[in-house]
């Protein structure tokens, strides 16, 4: 694979799950309003491990959701830090 292959993989991945972790937000905030099901926790906690914390902190900060809850926020900063360390890792490997 060329590296315009690579980086068009890479762009596409992040972008669905992005996505994918907004949606999940946007989703819990509507069923706490109609005090519905929640999400899990660990199911956001995953998506920004995953590599969609960008599109997850997008939405609470949009949705007002979950932002004043500091232990949430705190291990959401970790799960996004993990899928960071673990990326420039990886790049370090390949160079």
């Amino acid at each position: 694979m060329n590296d315009f292959t690579v980086f068009g993989v890479v762009a596409g991945y992040l972008s669905v799950v992005n996505i994918w972790s907004a949606a999940l937000v946007w989703w819990d905030k509507r069923h706490a309003r109609l005090g519905r099901r929640r999400i899990r926790e660990r199911t956001l906690y995953l998506s920004a491990f995953l590599g969609g914390f960008f599109g997850g902190v997008w939405a609470m900060r949009g949705f007002r959701h979950k932002t004043v809850k500091s232990a949430f926020i705190w291990r959401y900063a970790v799960a996004a830090t993990a899928h960071l360390s673990i990326c420039i890792v990886a790049i370090v490997l390949m160079i």
